[in-house]
């Protein structure tokens, strides 16, 4: 009998159009445990450093792993192992070239804790309601769909009514308010997307702000679509993966 188990919810394959076709999704996916949680779970099981020399060591720690990943080393503990790759097309004499090359960090599971997930019974909950939802997010440039952002490229969200809608505005514009943001953590700042260049149900393409400041964001949309109706208000749509814009 497993341990651990991981519930799922059944939802729709958006990405093949196969009405048969369906995707797992944990049930706690969204309810992503940060560094705060890690420090208070250690002072809940009666660590003797006080939380704030926890957070010191930790931040202290990924600085480290920071610095060995800048100056080209991987980086492997008992959880996870970070490589430094450059992706893109190469010619035997060509050097780098900013924007057709990109330096970027490939992260796999360590192989102790691909053992710790031997662990795992999974228990299928059903099939989910279908409402608005972003399902999955790709960059275009690299093809990961691990959050990380190219500044000033495409990204597509896939998921359930997701097309950005709004009401008729005289000039043709958007309405005010409808669009895709990327928003900070403390929900102050909302950038809007450079531009909806796809706008679809169940697909949405749009641009990354070349502005926008290295860290974490949550990926928003603000749309009145519902399928074959207009919504009175608009709804939002968060995707529960955190969005990363790395270092330069």
């Amino acid at each position: 009998m497993a341990k651990f188990e991981w519930k799922v919810w059944l939802r729709p394959n958006v990405l093949t159009g196969d009405p048969t076709d369906y995707v797992a999704e944990v049930d706690t996916a969204g309810h992503t445990r940060q560094q705060a949680d890690i420090i208070e779970r250690m002072v809940a099981e009666g660590s003797e450093i006080k939380s704030e020399t926890i957070k010191a060591i930790l931040d202290r720690t990924n600085a480290i792993k920071r610095d060995f990943i800048l100056r080209g080393y991987g980086v492997n503990d008992d959880f996870i192992h970070l490589t430094p790759r450059v992706p893109g097309s190469w010619t035997g004499t060509e050097t780098y070239t900013e924007g057709k090359h990109r330096a970027t960090v490939d992260a796999v599971l360590s192989r102790d804790m691909h053992e710790e997930l031997k662990q795992v019974g999974v228990r299928v909950l059903g099939v989910a309601d279908s409402g608005a939802r972003i399902m999955l997010v790709t960059d275009v440039a690299t093809g990961k769909t691990d959050g990380t952002l190219t500044l000033g490229d495409d990204i597509v969200i896939a998921g359930d009514k997701v097309k950005i809608v709004g009401l008729p505005q005289p000039d043709g514009s958007m309405e005010p308010g409808i669009n895709v943001y990327f928003v900070t953590p403390d929900g102050v700042a909302a950038t809007q997307a450079a531009r909806i260049s796809e706008n679809m149900p169940s697909k949405v393409v749009a641009r990354v702000p070349a502005t926008l400041a290295e860290g974490i964001y949550t990926l928003r949309i603000v749309t009145r679509f519902a399928g074959g109706k207009i919504l009175k208000t608009p709804r939002v749509i968060e995707y529960a993966v955190p969005l990363v814009v790395p270092k330069p």
